[in-house]
Formats: C-alpha cells, structure tokens, sequence
C-alpha cells in the first residue's frame, strides 16, 4: 500500500467518523503532487464540514477530482453542493451530466435537481420572489421533474385532465 493510499483510507476512516478537520488535513495531503481522483473528491467532502474553507475551494476540488476520473457520483456530489451555494446552473450541468454517464439512474438525478431547485432557489433568491419570480421557479422545477419522469409538456398536461 503506498502513502497516498494510506493517507486517503486514513481521511475516509476519520470522515466516517464524522472528524472533517482531521480528514480534510489527511487528503489535503494526499492530494499535495498527486493525481488520484479520490483524494480530491475527499478532501471537497470533508471541507463541507470545515466552516474556514471556501465554497469556491471546494467547488474545485470536485472539479479536480472530475477532471481526473469522470464519475457520475463527483458530479452528483458537486451538483448537490452547487445548489446548496446557489449555483444552479452548474448543478444543472453537473446533474446532466452525471444521468449522462449513469443512464440508468437518469431520474434520479433529475429528480434531484427538481426537488433541490424548487426549494433551495426560493431561500437564495429571496429579492427574486419579490418580484414575482415564484412562478419561474416553479416552473423550471416543474420542468426538470418531467424530465426525470420521461413526460413532455403535452403529456402531463393530457394525464392532469
């Protein structure tokens, strides 16, 4: 077993332990002049409990870890976090692209998306609401569920009559 692989089981053991300074400290290391996928991807996961690191840090470790292996559960991952910080575009990308890789779990995703933006939106575009923006809220969550169940406009409007 190399280092690198024994500090990334060192930072997993003590994120499943819920120690997120303690892990974030063992893949930061692990990811120091290293190019293997899961030690950025760990060291995004533990950051999410570390309240001194920066969403945008955060942001590119994902992207990092992406870059380094094209998993469908990276991008899952930052998508989920890119819409707890308000950036909905790039979790509708991420989401995307995740379903586009893991067909299979296509609805999932997209209903994900749905659901994360439909409430999440609302609280980070509270100004946005007061103009009237509910409705496009609404109707873009609205949107992303169809897709996750497959139906068009037409359809679901037949099948609500």
């Amino acid at each position: 077993m190399t280092d690198i692989q024994k500090l990334i089981d060192e930072g997993e053991r003590l994120l499943a332990e819920f120690n997120h300074e303690g892990a974030y400290k063992k893949f930061k290391k692990a990811a120091k002049n290293n190019e293997d996928p899961r030690a950025y991807f760990g060291k995004a996961e533990a950051a999410l409990g570390v309240p001194t690191v920066d969403s945008d840090e955060i942001i590119e470790d994902y992207k990092k870890a992406i870059e380094l292996d094209e998993n469908p559960f990276y991008h899952q991952a930052l998508a989920e976090f890119c819409i707890e910080v308000g950036k909905f575009d790039s979790a509708e990308e991420h989401y995307k692209k995740a379903a586009e890789l893991d067909p299979e779990n296509r609805a999932n995703y997209m209903s994900d998306m749905a659901v994360g933006y439909r409430f999440k939106a609302p609280i980070m575009m509270e100004k946005f609401l007061q103009q009237g923006g509910e409705e496009i809220i609404l109707r873009k969550s609205l949107h992303y569920m169809l897709d996750a169940l497959e139906i068009d406009k037409e359809k679901a409007l037949e099948l609500l009559s």
